[in-house]
């Protein structure tokens, strides 16, 4: 017996051990939530750019870009680049944390995929536009030499195809191994797994472009809602610790 200790005192396990549990759970709760919100921002900023930036239909148009008034570059640098990096990011970890038993694999695959490829993805779409910002600004380039580079650069935009469109499959195919991982584990309500598999079969894996902007629109922030809402089942499982 120390010193410090009273006959027949016995110290409770629990009370042992509750302090530095406390302890150690804290700085994994305010990881989360911050996480979480940062996740909710990112996903603010990226669809306030999806929905500002002009109208894409395979060509970058001077005149859309001029309009913009210096603002496009800084846009797609501070918003439009991080806000699709930040999200996919986020969003694999949330996945990571709603993996459970055998399925859990499944949620690790999709995770890697969607982590990467949004990562890949965003530093793509960022880069593509550089040119077009250096060719549409008069201090760079006069207006006429500027036109003729945008007709030789959209020229040439195909050769980015591989890689956007690589990208793309890539978050879709992970986010579909992580949604039917949480179906199997059962660490999501099924019906949102299922509705969340039904979107990636339906937005992604169809052509829902040739229905026109209206479809596109609401695939896109349908898809804004679904990853916001995995952050949030990915954060309550990750402060319950199931």
């Amino acid at each position: 017996m120390t010193s410090p200790e009273l006959p027949g005192t016995v110290i409770p396990p629990a009370a042992a051990v509750a302090e530095p549990v406390l302890a150690r759970s804290a700085p994994r709760r305010v990881a989360l939530l911050g996480l979480f919100v940062l996740l909710l921002v990112s996903l603010a900023g990226r669809t306030g750019f999806t929905f500002w930036e002009p109208p894409f239909d395979g060509t970058i148009r001077y005149d859309d870009v001029r309009a913009s008034g210096g603002a496009y570059w800084p846009m797609n640098l501070y918003l439009g680049g991080p806000g699709y990096a930040v999200s996919w990011v986020a969003a694999a970890v949330f996945f990571v944390l709603l993996a459970r038993g055998r399925a859990g694999v499944l949620n690790l695959v999709g995770a890697l995929l969607t982590g990467i490829g949004g990562i890949l993805f965003a530093l793509t779409i960022t880069a593509q536009v550089l040119p077009f910002a250096y060719a549409a600004d008069p201090e760079v380039l006069p207006e006429a030499e500027g036109r003729q580079l945008f007709d030789v650069l959209n020229a040439h935009l195909g050769q980015l195809l591989p890689a956007i469109i690589g990208t793309q499959i890539a978050i879709a195919l992970g986010a579909l191994f992580a949604l039917i991982g949480t179906l199997i584990s059962k660490t999501m309500p099924r019906r949102l797994s299922i509705a969340g598999i039904a979107y990636v079969v339906v937005f992604v894996g169809l052509p829902t472009e040739s229905l026109g902007a209206v479809a596109v629109a609401v695939g896109y922030l349908l898809q804004v809602a679904l990853v916001a809402t995995i952050g949030w089942f990915g954060l309550r499982a990750g402060l319950h610790g199931h």
